[in-house]
């Protein structure tokens, strides 16, 4: 069964923190980097989000809350757990994944294939099924007073549940 999963996530921007995007470390020319329990990694939850979602199963928190075991996880590492959580329970066959990072300070274009890379690997998908596109916010919302980072996303895949044999 063709199925759409909706993602968004965003995450304030703190001092003295590693800032991390789909897997790969920014240098942020103000020193920030993004507050979460996790990584922060805003692009994966996100992700992570749309996967839950497309089939059915909830959202991020309910997997991997705000616990000691998830203090300071790598988010990539979550979208992992996610998807072999997924795989366990269907078949799944994705289309294509589209997303958009807003943020005044963060320049995707410089980035976009990293990150298509590192999500690639972790799903087995070839990238060219994969879009990242950045926008400044024109100085709206969260990403465009650069107070954090906004990210939406839509996937498209082939849902098929398996059968259990018990």
């Amino acid at each position: 069964m063709l199925r759409i999963g909706l993602g968004y996530d965003v995450h304030p921007f703190v001092e003295n923190r590693k800032l991390i995007l789909g897997g790969v470390e920014i240098y942020h020319t103000d020193g920030w980097g993004l507050a979460g329990h996790s990584d922060g990694d805003v692009f994966f939850h996100c992700i992570i989000d749309a996967l839950l979602g497309m089939c059915s199963m909830g959202s991020i928190g309910e997997y991997f809350p705000e616990t000691y075991e998830f203090k300071n996880i790598n988010s990539g590492v979550l979208l992992k757990r996610t998807w072999d959580m997924i795989n366990k329970k269907y078949k799944i066959n994705l289309n294509n994944i589209d997303s958009v990072v807003i943020s005044k300070s963060v320049k995707i274009i410089p980035i976009a294939e990293n990150i298509k890379n590192n999500l690639s690997k972790i799903l087995n998908l070839n990238p060219q099924k994969i879009n990242l596109k950045g926008k400044s916010g024109n100085g709206l919302g969260v990403g465009g007073e650069d107070k954090g980072i906004e990210v939406y996303c839509t996937i498209l895949g082939d849902v098929v549940e398996l059968q259990n044999d018990s």
